[in-house]
């Protein structure tokens, strides 16, 4: 097959990011045929368009090249699949491997992962043997190529990885909060925002920075993870001389991300503001944008140290809105930063701070309670579960107005 036939591929991400996945995908060129499944999105495109999604796509964790697809009856199927896929395209013998198994539904029969894998590496090592004569070495900490098999009920699906490090590890982040927020994740959630830049973006309890940073670097047409001095390095530009990535020009692909980073240079940002009460975090959330973004960028975002329970709201936008994004700290971690030590009601002095300094906002909140909304006693007009890492979590959106919710929805007619 060469570079210009169109290859299947599988985006990975999160669960519950596909549908903003799905969006990402169809906006990118050269790619085609994009369908979410459980975990990621499978799409059709050229070796080019692959590489476009490695350096563009804010969202998956990772692209697969989808080598074979085998119906299982055994264990040996596996085997004969792996032996039947052309290895010496994509890797050599010089070159280490590793064989990860994924399963959703059981198969008909006993089979157990590791043996799965087994049956994968044996496959690919006979292959290689026959055409060389070697075979490559497992290396499971930092292999050069590293193959995924997804085993889901009598199917199994036999790919290669394309990117090689998560594409969630932008690079930028070197000092990080308590509760790290994956990059891909601030990047999804911040496009569920729908955020009007006419409206000021705030983060009160930013910790480092990361759901400002990738607002910003999405808002101004970055590649993430590029940076003209360091640019990486994807896996699948160490694939064999006879692979399909062969004529991809990733010297001109990466030109196009320092275009993009050049003209980010000359950008005027909205409003855009992080705070928090730790000083130590705020020096942490600068020096992380000033290695994502360029300093031109950097310098129009406002850090702050300041306590969210006491500090006023920014003023709104010109028709009076401004978005509220946070993570905020749970547990004790949040009660913390409550002002009233015996104030043990953290989440419900949150709501009462909403409700009395931002009116006209929109706050979004990212919690690993489930209940949050209950626990706030605010209902929230939206709620969509996703998972940061294996922690399952909801981003919920509040609509906030002076007084409750139940009094704003009182009919007009009925109030005296």
């Amino acid at each position: 097959m060469s570079g210009r036939s169109p290859l299947s591929a599988f985006a990975v991400c999160p669960s519950g990011l596909e549908p903003a996945l799905l969006a990402e995908l169809q906006a990118l060129e050269g790619v085609s045929e994009a369908e979410a499944g459980r975990g990621g999105v499978s799409f059709r495109g050229s070796a080019e368009a692959l590489a476009r999604a490695n350096l563009w796509c804010r969202i998956p964790t990772r692209i697969l090249l989808l080598l074979d697809q085998v119906r299982l009856r055994g264990p040996d199927d596996l085997l004969e699949a792996a032996r039947r896929i052309a290895w010496e395209k994509i890797l050599s013998p010089k070159q280490t491997i590793r064989v990860d198994v994924n399963q959703g539904r059981q198969p008909s029969f006993a089979l157990a992962l590791n043996l799965a894998g087994l049956k994968v590496k044996d496959g690919l090592c006979d292959r290689l043997r026959e055409h060389s004569g070697e075979r490559p070495s497992v290396d499971t900490r930092a292999p050069d190529i590293r193959v995924w098999v997804f085993i889901d009920s009598d199917k199994a699906t036999i790919s290669v990885d394309t990117s090689g490090e998560p594409l969630f590890k932008r690079g930028w982040r070197i000092a990080k909060g308590e509760a790290p927020l994956r990059e891909n994740l601030a990047a999804a959630l911040m496009t569920m925002t729908h955020w009007n830049t006419q409206d000021p973006l705030l983060d009160p309890m930013c910790g480092s920075g990361t759901l400002l940073i990738e607002a910003v670097g999405q808002h101004a047409g970055l590649a993430p993870g590029f940076h003209p001095s360091m640019p990486r390095r994807f896996s699948c530009e160490h694939f064999a001389p006879g692979s399909v990535f062969s004529g991809v020009n990733f010297l001109a692909l990466r030109q196009a991300c320092a275009r993009a980073w050049q003209q980010a240079s000359s950008h005027t940002l909205p409003r855009v503001i992080g705070r928090d009460q730790d000083a130590r975090l705020i020096q942490v959330a600068r020096e992380n944008a000033a290695r994502a973004l360029p300093p031109t960028l950097c310098a129009q975002i406002q850090w702050e140290t300041a306590d969210f329970f006491n500090a006023a709201a920014p003023s709104p936008g010109p028709e009076g809105q401004g978005l509220l994004v946070c993570n905020p700290p749970y547990g004790k971690r949040l009660e913390m930063h409550v002002s009233d030590p015996t104030q043990d009601d953290a989440p419900r002095r949150m709501s009462e701070v909403l409700k009395r300094q931002y009116s006209g906002y929109t706050a979004w909140l990212l919690s690993d309670d489930l209940k949050l909304d209950s626990a706030m006693r605010l209902k929230a007009s939206r709620r969509v579960p996703v998972f940061n890492g294996d922690l399952e979590c909801r981003w919920m959106r509040f609509e906030m107005v002076v007084g409750s919710a139940r009094h704003r929805e009182r009919p007009r007619e009925a109030q005296p």
